[in-house]
């Protein structure tokens, strides 16, 4: 009897355990934010930015290349007249709602998945490419990477339910973590093949995120540089193929940063900004006080989670893990910057759609830190790397059970809990169809749309309401849309 109370205690679940058991929660975790997409609604900049989609596909005629046409001309327009982020436009003219309004629902998904895979893939290469993990160990990180950064967004109204600001921020974010994962499988290959093909996605991702959101823009060129460098210092001869990524980001980062319109757009915020210097020097100053906001509670469970697995990966990598410090330091300067860009040109930390980028920053460069620390520690240790026994993580799901407790605002906070609470109590249904009702009312022939306001705005999908006034932007919004003379949101006179 004691031998069996021995073994059942010493029982030390493998890492195909591990790795499944993370894939299984991934995919549950998903679930919840992909249903509530169905109900997702297009709001504001959507229709802004789409209506130069929809205006070309109804003088040409509903096609790709009409759409693609439409999106061409918006760029052109808004590098004169606003900002040079030429490829957050393209895909923001491109939004599914062109489609239809039942096509919207397809933008969310989109960044759902894109987000998740983005994430996946880079922290996959990483452990494969430069630590040489096997595939369980790597799969089982990678997984509970993605479900962290997915289900911790800073806010997921404005960067997965909103595909305007979503795709701006979180898609070219994500975007520039593909970007990344290719820079770093062509450094590391051995196989020409695998380093062409690394080059080639490498420098179509180049184009991708240089015109993006300019932090986005600014971490990504600084980041290829990081990894050329390191390239160049471990003289690795394949690190000239990114000489090519490297010329079309540095064409795409003039392109957008010189824009035309980025000067009139400054000026509208006139007053506002900080020399660059100053925003330099704040943004530091601003990292540090979104410390704790960035990591909380559930975020330092999931790292503790990951611990066994990094563990046995660094006690088995040749990898040297020299110079934590710098590493460490390299990484609070890469965070900071992700706050540069705002402070310059409008005196803050950045909206709520801006930091999620930041934040998926914050995330990713722990989980660096964390892997670079367990190894350095590893090579003075000379334990066994070994899986820790089985209560461990029922010790772990009780921190995450706790800390989910804890916090005040669960549905804002955490995703996929605020999905399904949307969900469950009906609130996302009953809203969506209201947003049907007022779509019956604005095909209509009525030259004047008069709306009711919504009953039902659950958060994570309502970004907001029409006004009563027909000269708000976001009503001039959806009149430009359905082609009304007048839109206007206000509740029904009762008779006396």
């Amino acid at each position: 009897m004691k031998d069996w109370i021995r073994k059942i205690a010493g029982w030390r679940p493998g890492p195909g355990l591990y790795a499944a058991g993370a894939a299984a929660a991934l995919l549950l975790l998903l679930y919840p934010l992909i249903r509530l997409a169905v109900y997702s609604v297009p709001w504001y900049d959507d229709y802004n930015y789409g209506r130069y989609a929809r205006t070309a596909m109804e003088a040409a005629g509903p096609s790709l290349g009409s759409a693609l046409k439409g999106a061409a001309e918006c760029i052109r327009i808004s590098w004169y007249a606003w900002q040079g982020t030429y490829s957050s436009i393209w895909f923001m003219v491109l939004m599914p709602g062109i489609w239809g309004e039942q096509y919207y629902r397809f933008g969310p998904i989109f960044l759902i998945l894109l987000l998740t895979f983005a994430v996946f893939v880079l922290v996959y290469t990483v452990l494969r490419d430069v630590l040489k993990a096997d595939r369980v160990h790597a799969a089982g990180l990678s997984a509970v990477s993605a479900a962290m950064a997915v289900v911790l967004l800073h806010t997921a109204q404005a960067g997965l339910y909103w595909y305007n600001g979503g795709v701006h921020y979180v898609g070219m974010h994500a975007f520039a973590m593909l970007l990344a994962a290719s820079a770093v499988s062509m450094i590391c290959a051995e196989q020409g093949w695998k380093r062409g093909m690394g080059a080639f996605l490498g420098t179509v991702l180049s184009l991708v995120v240089a015109g993006g959101n300019y932090v986005t823009c600014l971490q990504g060129l600084l980041l290829l540089l990081s990894i050329g460098g390191v390239g160049c210092l471990l003289r690795r001869r394949q690190t000239l193929y990114m000489l090519p990524m490297l010329a079309v980001y540095a064409g795409g980062f003039v392109l957008n940063v010189t824009a035309p319109g980025n000067d009139k757009r400054a000026a509208s915020y006139e007053g506002w900004g900080m020399s660059p210097a100053k925003a330099v020097f704040y943004s530091f100053v601003e990292g540090g006080k979104h410390l704790w906001e960035f990591t909380g509670w559930m975020t330092l469970v999931l790292l503790l989670l990951m611990l066994p697995m990094i563990w046995y990966i660094v006690k088995r990598t040749r990898f040297s893990f020299r110079y934590p410090v710098l590493v460490s330091l390299w990484s609070v300067c890469l965070y900071a910057t992700g706050f540069t860009p705002s402070l310059y040109s409008m005196g803050h930390g950045g909206l709520d759609r801006t930091l999620n980028a930041v934040k998926l920053t914050w995330q990713l460069l722990l989980v660096l830190n964390l892997v670079y620390w367990c190894g350095w520690l590893g090579r003075r240790k000379r334990n066994d790397a070994r899986m820790c026994r089985w209560w461990f993580y029922p010790l772990v799901a009780a921190g995450v059970l706790l800390s989910f407790w804890a916090e005040p605002n669960k549905a804002g906070s955490f995703s996929s809990y605020g999905a399904y609470y949307y969900i469950s109590t009906g609130e996302a249904n009953n809203f969506y169809q209201e947003y049907l009702a007022r779509v019956e009312i604005l095909k209509s022939d009525e030259p004047v749309a008069v709306l009711v306001p919504y009953h039902w705005k659950p958060w994570l999908i309502c970004m907001g309401d029409l006004s009563d006034d027909p000269e708000n932007e976001s009503n001039r919004a959806v009149e430009a849309w359905y082609g009304k003379d007048a839109v206007i949101c206000a509740e029904p006179v009762r008779p006396q």
